[in-house]
C-alpha cells in the first residue's frame, strides 16, 4: 500500500429495513473480527463510529479487557489487532483523526451491498491505490443494519461495487459486515 488506509464502521446514520434512519448497536464480533481483518491487510486504524454513550462504555470495557498486559502475553495476535481500534462518536472525528495523522483529509470510499451509480470495480480501485504518485489517505466506510443512510452520501468521494457471489446481482446478497470487510480488503490488498 502506498497510502494510509483506514476502515470506518458506521452505526449512524444507518437505515433500517423500512428505510428509516436509525442508530444500530455495536456487536462484540464486529469489534474483534474486523480488527483482525484490518491488521491482516495492513489497515492503519479501524474506527467504530457510534453516537450512543452507553455503547461507548460497553466497547470501552471490551477494548480495555483486551488491551491489558496480561492479554498481550496470552493473546498477542488479538492484542495487536485490537490496539488499532478507535472508538468515536461521529464520522467528523474519523476525518479529523486521519487528517491529524496523515496531514491530509481522506478520500471517503463507500461500500454498499446495493448497486449504486458510478461504482468502481475492485480491480480498478486496486490499480488506483497502487499508483506510486498517490498520497491521499483513504477511509473505506462500511455500514450496519440495512446500509448507510443517504444523508451520509455528501461525504462520499468514491463508491465500490457490491460483493456478489456466483449468482451475481440476482443471487443471495446479505453478507455480515465482518465478511464483507474481509472480502473487500482481500480484493484490494490481498496477494
Amino acid at each position: 500500500m502506498n497510502v494510509p488506509v483506514y476502515v470506518a464502521l458506521l452505526h449512524h446514520p444507518i437505515q433500517n429495513r423500512k428505510g428509516l434512519r436509525v442508530t444500530t448497536a455495536v456487536t462484540n464480533m464486529d469489534i474483534h473480527d474486523i480488527a483482525r481483518s484490518t491488521r491482516t491487510f495492513g489497515v492503519t486504524k479501524y474506527f467504530l463510529v457510534t453516537p450512543i454513550e452507553v455503547q461507548h462504555e460497553l466497547v470501552g470495557r471490551i477494548l480495555g479487557h483486551w488491551r491489558t498486559e496480561k492479554s498481550r502475553q496470552y493473546h498477542p495476535d488479538r492484542f495487536e489487532a485490537l490496539e488499532r481500534v478507535a472508538l468515536v462518536h461521529t464520522f467528523e472525528e474519523v476525518k479529523t483523526s486521519i487528517q491529524r495523522d496523515s496531514g491530509e483529509m481522506p478520500e471517503v470510499v463507500l461500500t454498499d451491498a446495493r448497486a449504486l451509480p458510478k461504482a468502481l470495480s475492485y480491480e480498478e480501485y486496486r490499480r488506483e491505490l497502487g499508483d506510486p504518485k498517490r498520497t491521499r489517505p483513504v477511509v473505506l466506510v462500511f455500514g450496519t443494519g440495512w446500509g448507510i443512510s443517504d444523508v451520509f452520501y455528501p461525504e462520499v468521494h468514491r463508491i465500490l461495487a457490491p460483493v456478489y457471489g456466483p449468482e451475481g446481482a440476482q443471487g443471495y446478497n446479505h453478507l455480515s459486515v465482518r465478511s464483507a470487510v474481509a472480502i473487500i480488503l482481500d480484493r484490494l490488498f490481498g496477494q
